[in-house]
């Protein structure tokens, strides 16, 4: 029989990352309470931006909300958000999309041939980052979309010098695990998750994180 794994997300912390969920969500907090009154803001407005982009594309190409938020869900991994964004335009307006991850814009074409034959171009997204992404971009406000920088606001320095943080992320149970800590975080600090997530991502982002 295999290694039983552990049925809880602090159990799950602790065996494999070597810490906690409150000792998480502490992390989480103490990096948003080091956002600027900008960064707030931004944190705020960062997925409504998302979610208008995915409207004025689903309306130009006559797709709906869910095809146009799969294909830039497959288009984000390991690509900025600016590239994102052109990759979406180009690839819905032209088929292509430069710059971007070949990969990643084979799966975003196969989004779009599945929704053409009548299918849920959702169902194309395996990987639960990509399927968090792509859920928030459509309004989801709970789900949290825990890329290599939320993760590494969760788990802190110490872990992210010391590992590997896509494969931490990509052990089983993981990912659940860091997820539920931002949601703790997020009920101390009385908004929500997505907003937590996006406000300590920019924070990371400028080098603030705690």
């Amino acid at each position: 029989m295999g290694k039983r794994i552990a049925s809880t997300p602090d159990a799950r912390l602790r065996e494999v990352c070597g810490t906690s969920t409150r000792a998480t969500a502490d992390r989480i907090v103490e990096t948003f309470r080091r956002a600027t009154p900008a960064d707030i803001v931004a944190g705020a407005q960062w997925y409504g931006e998302g979610e208008s982009f995915i409207d004025r594309q689903a309306a130009l190409h006559d797709l709906d909300r869910e095809t146009v938020a799969a294909v830039v869900a497959h288009l984000s991994p390991r690509t900025t958000w600016q590239r994102n964004l052109e990759g979406t335009v180009n690839l819905l307006a032209m088929g292509s999309a430069p710059g971007c991850i070949g990969d990643n814009v084979d799966r975003a074409r196969h989004a779009l041939a599945v929704s053409g034959q009548g299918g849920n171009p959702m169902g194309t997204l395996n990987g639960p980052k990509t399927r968090r992404f792509a859920a928030n971009l459509l309004g989801d406000r709970e789900a949290v979309t825990v890329d290599v920088w939320a993760a590494r606001v969760a788990f802190g320095p110490k872990i992210g010098r010391e590992y590997d943080v896509e494969k931490l992320l990509a052990r089983e149970g993981v990912y659940d695990a860091v997820e539920h800590a931002y949601k703790v975080a997020a009920q101390r600090l009385g908004i929500d998750p997505v907003t937590v997530q996006a406000t300590t991502w920019i924070v990371a982002r400028n080098g603030r994180a705690a």
